[in-house]
């Protein structure tokens, strides 16, 4: 009996200093680094953003109200409509319905003319969702050079 006291106790002990030296902390920033292990870093998405934008001005030209998944599938033979399954738009997002894209409004929010236009967080979508359709790990080996080719390319 006094070894199981003496084991609760060491327990009870281990637990308290584990807590109180941050152990609960060290614990959810592993979980929480785990999570975000296969997501973009945020330069590479703006160096993917900056070349789409880039690439649509010159051939398209400068929007007024913003980029609009229309623009890159004008000019990117390799994107597909799937690719923008779930990016964020200024008001709302982009979903597939019926087997076509479709604009999906917040309809709680006041509506301006640039509603359709593609959002920072947007991009990180589409990267993601390219990168995963194509075959290009970005936190592995991949560059955006690999994405590039594949878009400016057909098939």
């Amino acid at each position: 009996m006094k070894n199981i006291l003496i084991a609760i106790g060491l327990v009870i002990i281990f637990n308290a200093v584990f807590v109180f030296s941050g152990g609960l902390d060290l614990l959810v920033k592993t979980e929480q680094v785990a999570e975000h292990e296969n997501e973009v870093d945020a330069e590479i998405v703006d160096v993917f953003r900056f070349t789409l934008e880039d690439e649509v001005r010159k051939k398209v030209g400068m929007p007024d109200e913003g980029y609009e998944p229309a623009m890159f599938l004008q000019v990117f033979p390799g994107l597909v409509e799937t690719d923008f399954e779930g990016v964020q738009a200024s008001i709302g997002g982009y979903v597939m319905k019926e087997g076509r894209l479709v604009h999906k409004l917040d309809e709680s929010k006041l509506v301006h003319s640039a509603a359709q236009a593609i959002t920072r967080p947007g991009f990180t979508t589409l990267l993601e969702n390219v990168s995963k359709r194509i075959g290009i790990n970005l936190s592995t080996d991949g560059t955006i050079t690999d994405i590039m080719s594949a878009l400016t390319s057909e098939g």
